[in-house]
């Protein structure tokens, strides 16, 4: 790439990431909501009360005041929207009594394309026929069906699937996750005995603590400039990190290093374990080390684990999940954030061109949600919920992609109809911050996820089908050379044209979006 444009890529990138923190609003383009032509059509419909309401300046100034008018009438729409699509869910469950067996069906998919492209719409007719998908969320894997997965020896007896669908379908119960979890973190082999795994924890044990004393026993590491500024960053972090919740929320014992912190002479025994952690951490992988961020994908897995060794090496299994989220050039988060435009483009043209034509493909405002997997998207138990489920790999290794399409398909025709400016759509997605459903963002992106396969198979089977159809007419136009001058001859030729009409109009699959099958 040229130096020029490479400076200028990496400036927008560096903007980008600033844009995560702060949204800008100009309040010379909020307009009132009454003026607004989008609430036009809606005025009409309100109760005469409501309208009276909304006429007057007190009203009319807090709107102005606060959200531009445009965010406002789509949170409205929304709210409007979800109040019924509540009530239908109501009514709908109440076939299937269970607290969390809940189903959503794609019975009717939306269309891909406004125009009247040939190939879209032979993929489109052909889905049409195949019977609907049903995604389908249980109760939570219990003691009792887990320990039954396997042998007396501790050794798994059932296939590997078996499990993954259960942690998939329902997640997992408090009182086994510690145990599940350090087989998905790859704290344990799957293929372990009861006996392997425990002279296996006491390995790692003996392990990380000659890790930590890398750095923890060497005065000439404690003094250098690379481990002081490696702590301010860590200890800056730590300390701002879930601080509203019980376990790190209070301060039952004296600051070890007093010293750096300016702000108090006590601390916390878990932010003092995450500090350690992370140090460790960053001595153990040095090409990668310590990463702003990391702290947030650390703190369940510490609660969860409970002592600091296995804490440590489940998140050294996590992070060979999400170490490319934290590469200094960006490049991991890029290829994923370029993915999801590639589905998104794929599977919603329509939203697809809205976003493109507000200058929002950069898909800025799910930059959070990937980098930390929806960590500040849901509340604590669902974080720990929508991970499991994640790493369970069932469907694919990239589940988290259609659990962002999923929470944009929710969206989509507020964004489209209401959100024009980047700057909207990135306030109104930052918004929804505990707010989105979570089993019903499951079932959308397991839906999801099954149209997605259905399309690609069938875009496949069309394109193979063009193909073979082009070899037979060449053979048969081979054949009839030496009758091609008239009529026979612009026969197939039409046809072949025809076929490669129907091919070209196909969507595309790109390499990154084959990649989500795996």
């Amino acid at each position: 790439m040229d130096p020029i444009q490479e400076t200028v890529k990496e400036i927008h990138w560096n903007v980008l990431e600033s844009l995560s923190k702060v949204a800008r609003f100009s309040r010379d383009t909020a307009a009132t909501i009454l003026e607004h032509p989008y609430a036009r059509p809606i005025l009409p419909h309100l109760p005469p009360v409501v309208n009276n309401l909304i006429q007057t300046e007190p009203t009319r100034s807090v709107i102005d005041e606060y959200d531009p008018g445009r965010v406002y009438l789509a949170k409205w729409a929304s709210s409007i929207n979800e109040a019924s699509r509540a009530e239908r869910l109501e009514k709908s469950d109440e076939s299937f009594p269970g607290r969390r067996r809940r189903r959503w069906s794609d019975s009717e998919p939306k269309r891909w394309e406004e125009e009247t492209e040939v190939g879209t719409f032979e993929v489109l007719n052909d889905e049409l026929t195949l019977p609907p998908v049903h995604a389908i969320r249980t109760d939570p894997l219990n003691a009792e069906k887990w320990f039954s997965f396997f042998d007396t020896e501790g050794r798994l007896k059932v296939e590997l699937n078996e499990v993954r669908e259960a942690v998939f379908r329902g997640g997992i119960e408090n009182d086994i996750r510690i145990d599940v979890w350090k087989f998905f973190l790859k704290v344990y082999p799957w293929d372990s005995s009861r006996v392997e795994r425990e002279n296996l924890l006491d390995a790692k044990a003996q392990q990380y603590w000659a890790l930590k004393r890398e750095w923890w026993d060497s005065p000439e590491v404690l003094n250098s400039d690379d481990f002081k500024e490696q702590k301010m960053r860590i200890e800056k972090d730590v300390i701002r990190t879930d601080r509203t919740m019980e376990f790190f929320a209070i301060e039952d014992m004296p600051h070890p290093d007093p010293l750096i912190s300016a702000s108090s002479k006590t601390t916390n025994k878990k932010l003092e374990a995450m500090k350690d952690i992370l140090m460790t951490y960053h001595f153990y992988n040095k090409d990668l080390g310590y990463v702003q961020g990391m702290s947030d994908l650390l703190a369940p897995v510490l609660i969860v684990m409970e002592d600091e060794v296995s804490a440590f090496w489940a998140f050294v299994g996590f992070m060979e999940r999400m170490k490319s989220n934290f590469y200094r050039d960006q490049s991991g988060m890029r290829r994923q954030l370029l993915t999801l435009e590639h589905l998104i483009k794929f599977m919603d043209p329509p939203l697809y061109k809205h976003l493109k034509n507000t200058e929002s493909l950069n898909l800025f405002f799910c930059f959070r949600w990937i980098l930390i997997w929806f960590k500040r998207e849901f509340d604590w138990e669902h974080v720990k919920y929508i991970w499991e489920v994640i790493w369970s790999d069932y469907l694919c290794t990239s589940f988290h992609l259609f659990v962002a399409l999923a929470i944009l398909d929710k969206h989509r025709m507020v964004i489209i109809e209401y959100l024009k400016q980047f700057d909207e759509i990135l306030k109104y997605i930052n918004d929804l911050s505990n707010t989105i459903p979570v089993d019903e963002t499951l079932l959308r992106a397991e839906t999801l996820f099954h149209q997605f396969q259905r399309r690609v198979e069938i875009i496949d089977r069309k394109r193979s089908s063009v193909h073979q159809d082009n070899q037979n007419l060449g053979g048969t136009l081979r054949r009839r050379v030496s009758e091609s001058v008239a009529r026979n001859s612009s026969t197939d030729e039409g046809s072949s044209s025809d076929a490669a009409v129907v091919s070209d109009r196909l969507p595309v699959i790109s390499e990154l979006l084959r990649d989500l099958l795996v």
